[in-house]
């Protein structure tokens, strides 16, 4: 899975039920705070955490707000260095 797909999948998951019981991080914050409205902007017609929504993002990323973007560069970033550190246990 492509570290922007792995993104985006994780966008429709803070946005979706799932969300409660996911574990929360400052990446995952600043997706929920700066991706939300982008979500309702774009992708409102689809339900949230859904691949229709992966999809949306996907379809929609040169649309989406600098903060949405920022937040997605954070949340990729945290992701490898979380893997690494899994990784290397």
């Amino acid at each position: 899975m492509t570290s922007t797909k792995t993104a985006l999948l994780a966008i429709g998951l803070c946005l979706g039920p799932a969300a409660a019981f996911a574990e929360q991080s400052p990446a995952r914050e600043a997706l929920k705070q700066y991706c939300t409205g982008d979500y309702m902007d774009f992708c409102s017609a689809y339900a949230p955490g859904g691949p229709e929504v992966e999809a949306c993002f996907k379809a929609n990323l040169k649309k989406l707000s600098p903060n949405c973007s920022a937040a997605i560069t954070a949340y990729k970033k945290e992701q490898r260095a979380t893997k690494r550190f899994s990784e290397a246990r």
